[in-house]
């Protein structure tokens, strides 16, 4: 276990710009093409094909996400649920509780008054109603919910998207 941590520590520490615009092409588009990076790389294919594998097998790159549409899937409504639990849990999951809740898209735990965040998509506030009252709120160790709708998402972006790869280090 210890080596294959070291060999991954080993790798990140290799990654250089034209790996970086790679990632950066790839968080864009990651449906992208070898032959396309290649091309705003500057590389061969197959090179770019071998760095990838190696950002893959680093865990530079964890997964390619496909994003969807949600109006279009039938769940229009984003809401943000903010749930407290009780204290002491008495060694109950609650994280893993609320990781099995329907619709939920994010889970966080947090510091501050609350103890967790969920990211929820539904198809309409009485859909959202139900999944608090008949899921959420039946967690043994949850104390408080509070729940923020969504109006209007300005932006919905990937993680690292808010950064420039190309510029750190």
């Amino acid at each position: 276990m210890k080596d294959d941590n070291m060999e991954k520590e080993q790798l990140s520490s290799r990654i250089d710009g034209i790996d970086r615009k790679i990632l950066s092409i790839l968080l864009i588009e990651a449906a992208t093409s070898k032959a396309e990076i290649a091309r705003k790389v500057g590389l061969a294919p197959s090179a770019i094909s071998e760095r990838v594998r190696r950002l893959e097998t680093s865990g530079h790159i964890k997964r390619y996400e496909t994003r969807l549409d949600c109006r279009a899937l039938g769940k229009p409504l984003l809401a943000f649920v903010f749930v407290t639990e009780a204290k002491p849990t008495h060694g109950f999951d609650t994280g893993q509780a609320l990781s099995q809740v329907t619709g939920i898209e994010e889970l966080h735990k947090i510091a501050g008054d609350d103890c967790y965040l969920l990211k929820v998509r539904a198809a309409d506030t009485d859909a959202l109603n139900t999944v608090i009252e008949e899921q959420i709120n039946r967690i043994e160790t949850v104390t408080r919910v509070r729940t923020t709708i969504v109006l209007k998402s300005i932006a919905e972006m990937p993680p690292m998207s808010g950064h420039d790869l190309l510029m750190e280090v």
